[in-house]
């Protein structure tokens, strides 16, 4: 099968019917993700399902015109790079499902603003504006499933694997018969092999590193009776390659080690809060000095849990 080539599009072979969908250059950071095309295949499904491939609506709409019918799109959580445009696979046709406590984070702004605690220390407006510059758009209407559930799309089956670590309902999938395991944003985010992304995401409240460690360590053991690993935002792993594994657990580490350094300049400083916002001051994950207005405050927020969440965990620190 010849790949078609779509400006600002990458489509890369996964299997001879299943290709992932790339978005070369998103309108900002946290816009889009890669997601998986399964393309009709008698015997198995009679029209194409989109597997959290979220895309600008003009790319959807060249994606459907090759592909058309698409009649299912599987979103695997609520972050911002997972639902900005997935209006546009509903507005093609296909009937949006995503897991039953963040599917309406997909209908409405503040349902996302309030569901990841954003409320507690950012303005609505903040949220409104990072909307705009992600290019938002509700959609209409979800269908829910529970995290852990099977979808079956004619024969074609999906296992959703919970992963709860990153959020408390994001899902990987589980394609059995393919023989791939595609585990969204469980932090295999490397472009290539020898390039390193930011890793394991853990900036809010609901997230977990010790869930994050068992998630990942349960991903490694579905992988290794497969063939193929992908991502949102990663290179196509082919088994036995397991380093996106270790790469995952090394970031982790690496997170720890500049928490615990910088908790190492702040020792007299007895209050936990007061720990947290002097190391906000270090800017240990992201260069806060130099942003201004939403964005600040967003990344402060973002920041101040990964802080917390490491402080938590930190053997060096004593309450």
């Amino acid at each position: 099968m010849d790949i078609p080539k779509i400006d600002n599009l990458q489509i890369r072979k996964v299997t001879e019917d299943v290709l992932l969908l790339h978005q070369i250059k998103p309108p900002s950071v946290f816009s889009c993700c890669d997601g998986l095309l399964i393309l009709p295949k008698e015997g198995r499904n009679q029209n194409a399902v989109v597997l959290d491939a979220n895309i600008e609506p003009k790319l959807v709409n060249e994606v459907n015109f090759l592909y058309d019918p698409i009649t299912d799109y599987v979103c695997t959580h609520g972050h911002m790079d997972h639902i900005a445009h997935v209006h546009a696979w509903e507005e093609i046709g296909a009937t949006i499902h995503a897991p039953n406590t963040e599917a309406h984070y997909l209908l409405d702004l503040r349902n996302f603003y309030e569901g990841y605690g954003f409320n507690q220390s950012v303005k609505f407006s903040a949220i409104e504006n990072f909307g705009k510059l992600n290019k938002f758009q509700k959609c209409k209407d979800v269908n829910t499933f529970e995290p852990g559930d099977m979808l079956k799309f004619d024969k074609f089956e999906v296992e959703t694997i919970p992963f709860t670590g990153h959020s408390k309902s994001h899902v990987g999938f589980l394609l059995k018969e393919e023989k791939i395991l595609h585990v969204s944003c469980l932090g295999f985010d490397q472009p290539k092999p020898e390039v390193d992304g930011f890793g394991p995401w853990y900036g809010f409240r609901e997230c977990s590193i010790s869930q994050y460690l068992k998630d990942i360590d349960m991903a490694d053991m579905i992988y290794r009776n497969l063939e193929y690993l992908t991502s949102s935002h990663s290179y196509i792993a082919k088994n036995p390659d397991m380093s996106p594994f270790d790469y995952m657990r090394r970031k982790i580490k690496e997170n720890q080690r500049k928490v615990d350094i910088g908790l190492m300049n702040i020792k007299s400083t007895p209050n936990f809060e007061e720990k947290v916002k002097k190391l906000l001051k270090l800017d240990i994950f992201f260069p806060k000095k130099k942003m201004r207005g939403f964005l600040q405050e967003i990344y402060t927020h973002w920041e101040s849990w990964i802080i917390t969440k490491h402080l938590q965990q930190s053997k060096i620190l004593k309450y």
